[in-house]
């Protein structure tokens, strides 16, 4: 068994400087083998923003799989968001844009969906997806989890359309075997099989941090994976701590993906008025 502390979105420039401590004793105490953070770790890109984001990764246990955000790109400089869009979040993260990981269980590909150009959209071309597949290449017969900041498909929230080549890279996953896709951007969780790949585990994360809350109070996910099955739990912050909630329970069947409905029902989480 793998477990997984799952962050998204943590908008350093417009986050909640009380949750830092917690949202840290949360996911020291969840004691993961993998700290996955699915993009947005900056507001505005700037370097002041990337020095907060790069002392919280400095804070949690290692090790950490991040992979970049729309809100990752320089926004107040169009010159370096096309020389070097990146070049701060390498220098953040001290790692790769589309980064690799595997113990022995769980096999985890990064990929890249944020784009110069289809800024808020993002985007996905076949160049990046022969990538990620070849990011599976020594994954032999572990549960294979890509990871990207925008969802391939619209569920909790729409608020853009979804980005350049969504459908090419979901049509794709089955067939370099992964069957988890991680992902953020819309600021609101969401757990489910994808509609037309059910044999696909959609994984949207809310917002870890940031106060451009959705109706959602920020979170963490935690998942504890297994070869063909995965207990996921939400674990919401309530001001001072995150708490977590009953785990769902889910198993790879030969039509898909399929909740354990006898675990539990769940609880969703507290809820408030949305922000923008």
């Amino acid at each position: 068994m793998t477990r997984i502390a799952h962050l998204s979105d943590l908008h350093f420039g417009a986050h909640e400087p009380g949750l830092i401590d917690p949202l840290c004793e949360a996911v020291h105490a969840a004691q993961p083998d993998l700290v996955v953070i699915s993009g947005d770790l900056a507001q505005r890109g700037t370097r002041g923003q990337f020095a907060k984001a790069r002392a919280l990764l400095d804070a949690l246990p290692g090790p950490r799989f991040c992979v970049p955000g729309n809100h990752d790109l320089p926004h107040w400089n169009p010159i370096l968001r096309f020389v070097d869009g990146y070049g701060r979040f390498r220098r953040a993260t001290q790692g790769p844009t589309e980064p690799v990981w595997r113990d022995d269980a769980t096999a985890l590909a990064g990929i890249n969906t944020a784009h110069r150009l289809h800024w808020q959209r993002g985007e996905i071309d076949p160049g990046q997806i022969d990538h990620l597949r070849h990011g599976f290449d020594e994954a032999g017969d572990r549960l294979r989890i890509a990871v990207m900041h925008h969802p391939l498909e619209h569920a909790a929230l729409n608020i853009d359309p979804l980005m350049v080549g969504a459908g090419r890279l979901l049509a794709a996953l089955p067939g370099m075997g992964a069957r988890i896709v991680l992902s953020g951007h819309v600021h609101v969780s969401y757990v489910a099989p994808f509609t037309d790949t059910p044999e696909v585990l959609f994984v949207q994360n809310g917002t870890s941090l940031s106060t451009r809350r959705r109706g959602e109070d920020n979170l963490v996910l935690t998942l504890d994976t297994g070869r063909d099955r995965v207990r996921i739990t939400r674990h919401v912050a309530d001001g001072t701590r995150y708490v977590p909630h009953h785990p769902e329970h889910w198993s790879l069947a030969p039509g898909g993906w399929q909740r354990d409905t006898a675990s539990g029902a769940g609880v969703t989480p507290r809820t408030r008025s949305a922000r923008a």
